[in-house]
């Protein structure tokens, strides 16, 4: 096998030129076609596994249950009860029951009201649209605030804001939730209520918001990538063609990955839109290698076929090393128990060894082809960025046990700083507080009850088992529980409606248990009862139930504070014969903290050891392929500190920098001591194959690092705040890798050497 591909390591051998480029814009159609069916989704169910107990309840409840996603309008004035004002509501609602995607709209005039009469009790609309005139507006303001639902729910207690909840059906895809978003906006501009509305919150105006920062982060930032790809190639090699060519091959790569994952039949999420501009930026990088190397031949004044095979010769090795640690840095990502974070990894590692294929098998003979001029022998940015990877080499050769000894100083004191990083998963938090849908979630909140929603789910073990008086007073008594927690702002459940209708049948007032004595009365009224909210909170077999809770908190971790106090007051409180489960979205929340910590520690240690193997395996050396991998170690180090000190807690995205930053800066680490090693075979002696490697690689090394952190800063001007930090920290771990490559590598390495510092004073002298 070695044999076999040797003459395409020394580069004796390539395709044919006009073969790589049918190839190249091959693979570029092919993919086309892919990406015109690319599939957009951020919908929160995609965030956790199809068979996790959370997703297989919700399925189940959504049998026999409403969604708990809305998408809320919140109108505000002085005379919201006027006939005007109403009709129009009442319009509007109409106009998006007919939606084909919308399950129910909940209003004024389309909840149920129950209000006693003369032989019983009976089920009215809480406002009338047929009957407007027959009230006066202060008639239907005080019907509205003395229901014992609608206020907190759909209108403020004060009277002066209302609201109009859309609840779709069960939707798997972000775009129609847009199209519920956008039929809304239609349908208040009709109405010309948009005065009125003041905000618009709920999951689905926030799964809408992040669709459209996708939309807009890929529109700026993918061609954005690409021109700063092309005017650094254009610094370092200071060429068009081979910046055309590099264009060609970004292209191709970027497509290809982005392609695979339409093909697997992955959707386009804000995890997976970040993969472009890795692998645009990963294009880049092992493109420059491959520059540098013809750089270098050029200096030695090759022909131009021959200063081509020289650079492959030096960069092919190392380069499929680069692949093979990258895309196990990306591979890494299956432990993580996300499946957008999973096809983030696959389509990453699949996008490597396109690079790898395209940079090394198909732009080396259409280099040899169409780049005909000579390179220019002006001081290109390689060649300044050799002075600083030198003057850093040598400052860490002389001084190698200090640079080591303040590398631990310093990790050691940062420590506490690294223990403040928090997991956490804030829907609120995804944008700042100046975005929109955070200011209208804020003003939803301060008129209505909380928009995260929690389930309690109720199982009885057979039919009619919630009928059963004394278990309603067991729910009765969770809900009053419930209620007195800081986090609830309320609870609904089917006994309160069942209390609601034996109050008015009964006469029962206000503020008292209206729980009715016996299991004949509770079928008593459930016979009268001829409404339907009732069956959205329990089923009409009376077997299963459910008690939805409004919080006013949004952050996983204390989702999971108020779920862990729920469950041992459940404990201590059991209610006989009845099985208990929690649902709802503020559950589906809650269970990504446990999978980011622990994903975090799986993805990172995998990604760890299959480097390390691949490394020793390279260089036949287990202590070579430790003294690579530290100096990768420090900068993911160094990107906790960051986070803890700026407060950017480990999300969706920034759980993926580890296992990124590991993959990439060990590539520039492969090429540095790939060159080391093989001056040490030709007989140089140690200092000077140091010295002597950092200077060919290490220019490298820094443009590349200025090519990366540039790609990647883009990220970082997201109004998204999981893609800004990616793109941020990113950055900021690679600018910090290149710092601690030029400084620990070399120290490693010359530690154990006889008085490194006077023989470089002797060789400088």
């Amino acid at each position: 096998m070695k044999t076999l591909l040797q003459p395409w390591i020394n580069g004796e051998r390539m395709l044919p030129p006009w073969i790589a480029l049918g190839v190249a814009m091959a693979i570029l159609l092919a993919s086309v076609p892919l990406l015109l069916q690319l599939h957009f989704n951020n919908a929160l169910d995609i965030y956790s596994p199809p068979d996790s107990p959370t997703m297989q309840l919700r399925e189940s409840l959504f049998k026999e249950f409403p969604n708990d996603e809305s998408l809320i309008a919140l109108f505000e004035g002085d005379d919201l009860y006027s006939y005007e004002f109403l009709s129009a509501l009442d319009r509007v609602a109409k106009r998006m029951e007919r939606h084909p995607s919308v399950d129910r709209v909940l209003t004024l005039t389309t909840v149920e009201h129950i209000e006693a009469t003369d032989d019983g009790f009976a089920v009215a609309p809480l406002v009338d649209a047929n009957r407007l005139s027959t009230r006066s507006p202060s008639e239907w303001k005080s019907r509205v605030l003395s229901d014992p639902f609608a206020p907190g729910l759909i209108a403020s207690r004060d009277g002066r804001a209302v609201a109009l909840a859309v609840r779709p059906k069960f939707l798997k895809e972000s775009l129609a939730r847009r199209d519920i978003a956008i039929a809304l906006d239609e349908a208040i501009a009709a109405e010309k209520l948009q005065t009125r509305r003041t905000a618009t919150a709920g999951l689905i105006a926030q799964t809408v918001e992040e669709l459209r920062s996708i939309w807009r982060d890929s529109a700026i930032f993918i061609p954005l990538t690409f021109i700063i790809g092309m005017a650094l190639l254009w610094w370092v090699v200071g060429r068009i063609r081979p910046v055309l060519i590099g264009a060609l091959a970004m292209s191709v790569t970027v497509a290809a990955s982005v392609g695979g994952l339409v093909f697997s039949g992955q959707p386009y999420t804000p995890v997976t839109a970040m993969i472009p501009t890795l692998i645009a930026a990963y294009t880049t990088a092992t493109l420059l290698h491959l520059y540098a190397g013809i750089q270098r031949a050029r200096v030695a004044l090759l022909p131009r076929r021959e200063r081509v095979a020289r650079a492959l010769k030096e960069t092919f090795v190392p380069g499929l090393f680069n692949v093979l640690t990258t895309g196990a840095g990306m591979l890494s990502f299956l432990w993580v128990d996300i499946p957008p974070v999973q096809a983030f990894g696959m389509s990453g590692a699949i996008g490597t060894l396109f690079v790898f294929f395209v940079v090394f098998i198909l732009v080396p003979p259409i280099l040899v082809k169409w780049d005909t001029p000579r390179w220019p022998r002006r001081r290109s940015g390689l060649a300044r960025a050799r002075h600083i990877a030198a003057a850093v080499s040598v400052f860490s050769l002389r001084r190698a046990k200090w640079v080591l000894g303040g590398t631990v100083m310093l990790v050691l004191l940062a420590i506490p700083v690294v223990m403040q990083v928090k997991v956490e998963s804030n829907l609120l938090g995804f944008f700042g507080p100046d975005h929109t849908i955070s200011q209208s979630t804020t003003k939803v909140e301060s008129h209505l009850a909380g928009v995260t929603g929690l389930e309690i789910v109720l199982t009885g073990s057979d039919r009619d088992a919630l009928k059963d008086p004394a278990r309603l007073r067991q729910i009765q008594a969770l809900q009053t529980w419930l209620e007195k927690q800081p986090e609830i702002d309320r609870s609904l459940s089917f006994v309160d409606l069942l209390e609601e209708m034996n109050r008015a049948f009964s006469g029962e007032p206000h503020g008292t248990s209206a729980i009715p004595g016996n299991r004949k009365l509770v079928e008593q009224l459930l016979l009268i009862y001829d409404g339907d909210d009732l069956y959205e909170l329990v089923n009409r077999d009376f077997q299963r139930g459910r008690i939805a809770m409004s919080l006013n908190v949004h952050g996983a971790n204390k989702i999971e504070t108020v779920i862990e106090r729920i469950k041992h007051h459940l404990a201590e409180h059991p209610i006989e014969g009845i099985q208990i489960s929690l649902a709802g979205t503020g559950q589906l929340f809650a269970d990504q903290t446990d999978r980011i910590v622990n994903g975090q520690l799986k993805s990172f240690a995998s990604a760890f050891i299959q480097i390390l193997l691949l490394m020793a395996l390279l260089f036949r050396s287990f202590r070579g392929a430790l003294i690579c991998l530290i100096p990768n170690l420090a900068p993911l180090f160094f990107i906790f500190v960051v986070m803890g000190i700026t407060g950017i807690e480990l999300d969706v995205a920034t759980v993926l920098i580890a296992a990124i930053i590991l993959g990439i800066t060990v590539d520039d680490t492969i090429h540095l001591y790939h060159g080391y090693l093989h001056r040490i075979r030709q007989g140089v002696s140690p200092v000077f194959a140091i010295i002597r490697s950092v200077e060919s690689s290490g220019r490298a090394v820094i443009a590349i690092s200025v090519v990366l952190i540039a790609q990647f800063s883009l990220l970082g001007l997201s109004d998204f705040r999981p893609t800004a930090h990616f793109g941020t920290l990113c950055a900021v771990g690679l600018f910090a890798g290149q710092v601690f490559e030029l400084l620990l590598m070399p120290a490693l390495l010359g530690l154990r050497l006889p008085g490194p510092g006077k023989n470089l004073k002797a060789r400088s002298a």
